[in-house]
This record gives structure tokens, C-alpha cells and sequence, in this order.
């Protein structure tokens, strides 16, 4: 090795075993003797833990949705046991699927479709004699443990999977009892050392079991590592409550104040974050050389960077928030004041109970200012409850980045921005949907858990579209009077104003022919087949956002998704033809003797089992 013993700097002299350190024997032959001896001599991740390989679906378009997707109620939280599981007799269970940079907590965005512990998906492709889904290690499936992405650019960032998950396959776990050993693995993992370990292992942008299966772990525990992770756990969960697209979700942060707070709640975790590296450092007896080694390897100031980039959140971002977090009450997705209930707020009684009151019938609102249901009207209204007409003001002006009057600058934004915002927070698959005129002359949002198949005969009815025209052709009629008997400018000016309110009328009608079009063929909403399916059909009502619901209608077309709810509406004979040659199909639409199925799989696996479908499903791969 370089030492006062070799004459030349930079050059490294090194025996072909010394490479056997490291698992592997990657040529890491700058390593210090320090950090080679903690390699040697301290056991490896796999053996005080259980690293493992999750659920890989075969089709993940099918079997995973975003939780908003299905909505709180029809998931299955909690579950301790595949046979809780079984036993709740629900379809969706919360599912882990890697995601972007996040430690400690956070990532929580699927469910997926583990129905009669994943009928579905075991007969996926089962008549072709390769089953094409891989369940695998389902005896840790709904355990507590710890999760991290499989493919990252970044560093390795774990978090703590709490207990009634699945974990995918790009969401590798590990497990370990009791629960002090969880969370002290949990800081080890996220720890400098850890980064800087599987650096060596396996310098790739896929961290994989193979791999964090070889880190090193101390033998000493320590409870200040636990109170430190601890912290570090409850500081990220305060990020999740302040963000609508995680069912941790309370409210947004603070108007107008909370940039300052979440810069200084960020601030605080990385103070916990070098405590933990210290108290890491500590338990592996990492000398200040080996310190100083380790830092200079990973290029300190880059994984911090990239910790604490959250802090780039600004006031305009925190305005957006708030608006949004207004139209959900108003369309009844958020119920402030309710105990567990997402966006539940930090509200009095008393206003919460008002902001309760808010909420529309049917959860359908238009963009129609005098309409009782004006979505523009309830949200200023709701902001104002929440802090004060001037506040309000403040929120909408720094939101849109428009001054003048609050309610048409406001009205404007919910028209078309803010739908588009709407869209790319909620990853294409978003929950408040605008329905439009081809010209997008008129407009009404609703909330998909809220649809049924009788909405779109309350839209076409009296209360919004057949009201508007009918509003519309008596203003043009009492306009057309007041021209007859006008002259020069005055009556120049009702012309123009009748020209652009028969337009308004004509789009409107337009509207209204689309949605009768669609009453004629039928349409009843499925919210197991996910947003992306249940827009679909209603395509041509969407132009603010048409291509990716059009798409989707023409895969239906094809029979591309004939799993699916939606396609045995519109396509019946042609669905059940495939479900008599598709098991997995034929399971979905509940067109399988599930004895039968049973006794197929017992036949398949060569081995005498109990027919009941508990004992099948039970037994593991």
C-alpha cells in the first residue's frame, strides 16, 4: 500500500488477496487499512437481517394505481398478515414501489390489486404454461421493515415501510426484530458509511439486494441512534402532511409563513441527519482518517444538496397549495374538522364546521360566475374562512401572479391553469376532472370518486348545461329587443355583445350534444379500472387535456385492456370469448369457478392440497 515504505506518490501497492476485503473483490485500492479492517471483520447485512426481492406484477397498468386512484375506502390498510388480508375482503392493499430520493419516510403512492391474496395476478398468463408475475417472498409481505428505491442517479435513500405493505420488486426491503433493531438499520442504511460502503460493492445506479446484502453492520446497538432516527422519522412525516398527494395529508403549510417554517424543519433534519453519521461513525470506531476518506469518496456537498432540495419551495408553490387544498374541500374530497380524514386541517370547530358547509352537492362544480355552485365563488370563499378576505386576496394575486379583482382573476386560473397543474401533480391520472365545451366556453369539474352513472344526466340536466342554454338564449332574446329599439354605438355594442353570446351558445350546445352522444352508448364508471380507463370514454369532454384519454379509449377499442370493467360494458361478447381461453381475465370479471381454479393449480403443482381457497392462497411460493 502507499505508505512512507513507496518512494512514488500515487502509486498504490497491493496484494491480489487484499482485494478479498471488500465482497466481490472490486480493485478499490485506495481504501485505508481502517476501512478494510471494518469490511474484514464485522458481519454482513444478511446476517443479522432478511434483505429480500418483492412482488413483480406482469402487468402493472392492471394491478397498480395510485392510491387517489381508488380512493381511501377501498383500501385495505393495516394488515399484519396475508391472512388479514384475505380475511378483510378487499382489493387493494398499500403497495411500496421505490420512487424518487426520500429518507425516512415517504414513497407511499400505490396500492395494488392483492384481491384473495393475488388470484389475479398468480393466474396472470397461466394458460400459457409461463406464468408471467413472479410473487415472491410473500411470507414478509404486510411485515414492518425498510424499503429503497432499486434504481436511483442519486444515493441510496431508505425509508421505513410501516406494517400492511407488498413491496415490489423495485422497492427491494429488509426486515429485522424487534423494532430498536429496524429503526437503528434505518440510520445505519442512510448513513455516509452505508453510501460510501455500497459504493465499493457495487458502483451502479441499481442498488441492489446482491448488494446492500454486504454492507457491513456494527455489533454494538445504541439508543441514541434510535432516538435520533426517531426524529428524523417524525420530521419527513411532516413533509407528507403538508402534501395532498399522500393520505398522511392535514393541510398545506402555513400562509404565509410557511416557507420560513419547512426551510427551518429541513434545516433541523439535517441536524439530526449529521448526528446520526456521527453516532454511525461511532459504532463502526471509523477513525478521523477513515472519516475524512469516506467524505472526500462521496463528495459531501452533493448528497446534501440533494437531501435537503425540498427547501427550494417557495411562497407561489405554498399559494398554489392552498388553492387547491380549497377546491378539494369545496368538491367534498377534503372534511375539515373530521377525525383521520385526509385534509382534515388544524382548524376551531367552528370553522371547520363552515368550511364543511362548503361542499357541493354530487361534487360537481361549475366555472360560472352567478351559477350557486360557481367553483371560483366557494374556493375564495373557503380561503376567506380559513384566514381573511385580504388574505385571500394575497393567496390567488401570488398564485396567478395577477392582480385586480380576486374572483375573475381566480376564475380564470380554475379554467385552465390550474387544471393543468392539477394533471402533473397528480402524475396523469388526476382526481377533480374538467369537463368542457369543444371551445372551452363553459366548464364543470367533478370529483371521480364521486361520479356514478347518473352524473352525466344531473350535468345535461337543469341544474348546468340545459340551465346555461336556457340562460343564454334569454339573454340573447331580452339583447335582441334592446337592439331593435337602439341606434349608433349603443346598438353597435349589443350586436358585438349578441354575436359573442350566440357563440357561447353554440358551444355550449355543442357540449350538450356530446354528452347525449355518449348517454346513447352508455356509461357507467368502474373505480377499480383507474382514472386513466373511467376518462376514457368521456374523451371528447376533455379537450384542456384529450390525448392521453383518447389513447386509452382507442387501446379499449382494440380489446387491449379487456381485464377491465369498462371493456365488458362496451365489448361484452368479445371479452367473455377471451375470458373462456384467460384465466386471469376470467377471475376479474367473477366468470371462474374459483373450486375449479383451485383444483387446477393443486393439479399444475403436483402436489395434494386442501381445496379450500383459504389453503390455497396461503401457501407460499
Amino acid at each position: 500500500m502507499n505508505s512512507e515504505h513507496n518512494p512514488v506518490p500515487n502509486v498504490y501497492l497491493y496484494r491480489q488477496k487484499d482485494f478479498d476485503a471488500i465482497p466481490g473483490s472490486p480493485w478499490v485500492y485506495w481504501i485505508t487499512p481502517g476501512l478494510k479492517r471494518v469490511f474484514e471483520e464485522l458481519p454482513k447485512l444478511e446476517e443479522v437481517a432478511k434483505p429480500v426481492v418483492g412482488l413483480q406484477t406482469g402487468d402493472n397498468f392492471r394491478f397498480l394505481r395510485f392510491w387517489w386512484e381508488v380512493g381511501i375506502e377501498h383500501i385495505a390498510f393495516g394488515c399484519k398478515s396475508r391472512k388479514e388480508a384475505i380475511a378483510s375482503g378487499k382489493k387493494w392493499f398499500p403497495h411500496m414501489k421505490g420512487g424518487e430520493f426520500k429518507c425516512w419516510w415517504g414513497n407511499q403512492d400505490y396500492v395494488v390489486n392483492w384481491w384473495k391474496d393475488g388470484m389475479e395476478i398468480r393466474n396472470l398468463g397461466i394458460e400459457t404454461g409461463r406464468v408471467a408475475s413472479r410473487p415472491q417472498n410473500t411470507n414478509f409481505y404486510f411485515r414492518r421493515g425498510v424499503t429503497w428505491s432499486h434504481t436511483t442517479s442519486t444515493r441510496l435513500s431508505v425509508r421505513l415501510m410501516p406494517e400492511g405493505f407488498i413491496f415490489n420488486v423495485e422497492a427491494p426491503s429488509c426486515f429485522i426484530e424487534p423494532y430498536s433493531y429496524l429503526t437503528e438499520l434505518l440510520g445505519i442504511l442512510n448513513s455516509n458509511f452505508a453510501d460510501y460502503a455500497l459504493n465499493l460493492i457495487n458502483p451502479t445506479i441499481h442498488m441492489t439486494v446482491g448488494a446492500a446484502s454486504k454492507v457491513p453492520i456494527p455489533r454494538k446497538s445504541s439508543p441514541r441512534l434510535r432516538e435520533l432516527v426517531e426524529k428524523a422519522i417524525e420530521l419527513a412525516k411532516k413533509d407528507a402532511e403538508e402534501d395532498e398527494t399522500t393520505w398522511d395529508f392535514i393541510a398545506p403549510p402555513d400562509w404565509p409563513d410557511g416557507v420560513e417554517k419547512v426551510a427551518r424543519r429541513h434545516a433541523e433534519l439535517a441536524e439530526i441527519e449529521r448526528q446520526i453519521d456521527e453516532e454511525v461513525y461511532r459504532l463502526y470506531g471509523i477513525s478521523e482518517e477513515d472519516r475524512q476518506a469516506i467524505e472526500n469518496e462521496l463528495g459531501m456537498g452533493d448528497a446534501e444538496a440533494e437531501v435537503n432540495k425540498t427547501e427550494l419551495l417557495n411562497k407561489k408553490e405554498i399559494a398554489i397549495k392552498w388553492i387547491s387544498y380549497a377546491v378539494g374541500i369545496v368538491l367534498g374530497r377534503f372534511k375539515p374538522g373530521t377525525p383521520d380524514a385526509i385534509g382534515r386541517g388544524r382548524f376551531s370547530d367552528k370553522v371547520a364546521e363552515h368550511l364543511r358547509n362548503l361542499a357541493v352537492p354530487h361534487s360537481i362544480v361549475v366555472v360560472d360566475e352567478g351559477h350557486p355552485f360557481d367553483l371560483a365563488t366557494k374556493v375564495f370563499e373557503a380561503l376567506s374562512i380559513i384566514y381573511d378576505e385580504d388574505r385571500a386576496g394575497e393567496i390567488v394575486a401570488e398564485c396567478t401572479g395577477k392582480t385586480g379583482d380576486s374572483l375573475t382573476v381566480l376564475c380564470k386560473y380554475l379554467s385552465g391553469p390550474f387544471f393543468r397543474e392539477h394533471i402533473k401533480l397528480y402524475r396523469k391520472r388526476p382526481v377533480y376532472w374538467l369537463l368542457q365545451s369543444p371551445k372551452k366556453r363553459y366548464g364543470l369539474y367533478l370529483f371521480h370518486e364521486k361520479l356514478t352513472s347518473d352524473t352525466l344526466y344531473r350535468i345535461r340536466g337543469e341544474e348546468y348545461v340545459a340551465a346555461k342554454i336556457r340562460l343564454l338564449e334569454t339573454k340573447i332574446d331580452e339583447m335582441r329587443k334592446l337592439k331593435d329599439v337602439s341606434e349608433g354605438r349603443e346598438k353597435r355594442r349589443l350586436e358585438k355583445q349578441i354575436t359573442e353570446l350566440e357563440e357561447v351558445l353554440e358551444d355550449v350546445r355543442e357540449f350538450a350534444k356530446l354528452i347525449d352522444a355518449i348517454l346513447r352508448r352508455g356509461y357507467t364508471p368502474h373505480i377499480d379500472d383507474g382514472v386513466l380507463i373511467n376518462m376514457a370514454p368521456l374523451w371528447e369532454l376533455i379537450p384542456s387535456w384529450q390525448a392521453d384519454p383518447r389513447k386509452c379509449w382507442q387501446a379499449l377499442e382494440r380489446g387491449d385492456y379487456d381485464w377491465s370493467l369498462m371493456a365488458m360494458d362496451y365489448w361484452p361478447e368479445r371479452v367473455k370469448e377471451k375470458c373462456k381461453t384467460n384465466k386471469s381475465y376470467a377471475i376479474a370479471h367473477g366468470l371462474v369457478d374459483e373450486k375449479e381454479l383451485l383444483k387446477e393449480n393443486s393439479l399444475r403443482k403436483g402436489k395434494k392440497r386442501k381445496k379450500t381457497l383459504e389453503g390455497y392462497l396461503i401457501k407460499d411460493e
